[in-house]
């Protein structure tokens, strides 16, 4: 028997289809966390929810509990569609990216307002951005949503000895920062690095769209995302072709 509604904000961070005409949706929800909702009619040739379930999408929606781990997805209304992005290839590469971030590192059936909060920001200030922002966003996106999910990555002190980090530094796959005389193993990054990071993972998203990071490893935060998931960002490929320039002739 279903349970009883629920009424509530969400992002959609993903979908996949479901019989000839359904669509089973991935919702980021602030009092649920990660919920999966089965969209009755959205693929049909009427389509019952009329492009509301979009990735990327804010709704207010009414689900249900349903037998076993799938809720059913009642009425929704489309409170924001974040259509500049939907122009531009690039930012929603970016978009497609930070849904599945924050759909994989949040908890199934559990409150998440904060990564809520911080991809509803992200997405926001994507949409207003009159560019696509440098990495040091996504990065800084990273880094806040790993903190998030209670997986802040070391970058102020060595993950080992607990020494404040300089000379030779490695970066872990956990994404956390050690000395390069310290036991354990790592990509090799500098300080710079490392202490850029660690200002962006505390500074509010608006202020990094433009900001240029020093160099270093542009994806070890998503790999660390990767390790403590347990599951690959299907997205970033995609992604890294928008990032990263073509390579010289």
């Amino acid at each position: 028997m279903p349970g009883p509604p629920v009424l509530d904000t969400a992002i959609v961070v993903g979908s996949l289809a479901y019989g000839e005409s359904d669509r089973i949706v991935r919702l980021l929800m602030p009092t649920r966390g990660r919920v999966s909702a089965l969209a009755r009619g959205a693929r049909g040739s009427r389509r019952r929810f009329q492009g509301a379930v979009d990735l990327g999408n804010r709704i207010d929606v009414e689900v249900r509990k349903g037998r076993g781990e799938l809720w059913s997805l009642g009425s929704v209304t489309l409170v924001d569609a974040r259509l500049h992005v939907r122009a531009d290839h690039p930012r929603l590469a970016l978009l497609a990216y930070l849904c599945e971030v924050a759909g994989a590192l949040a908890t199934e059936e559990h409150a998440e307002p904060t990564l809520f909060g911080l991809l509803d920001t992200a997405l926001t200030v994507l949409d207003h951005a009159t560019a696509m922002p440098t990495p040091a966003f996504r990065i800084g996106f990273e880094a806040k949503a790993l903190t998030f999910a209670g997986f802040a990555p070391s970058l102020q002190v060595c993950v080992v000895c607990g020494r404040p980090l300089e000379g030779p530094l490695l970066l872990r796959p956990d994404g956390a920062a050690m000395h390069a005389d310290c036991p354990g193993t790592g990509i090799a990054v500098s300080a710079a690095w490392v202490a850029d990071v660690e200002l962006c993972r505390r500074t509010p998203l608006r202020d990094l769209v433009d900001r240029v990071l020093p160099s270093g490893p542009a994806w070890a935060l998503s790999h660390a995302i990767e390790a403590h998931t347990e599951r690959g960002l299907k997205s970033r490929a995609f992604l890294q072709q928008s990032e990263e320039p073509p390579p010289a002739p």
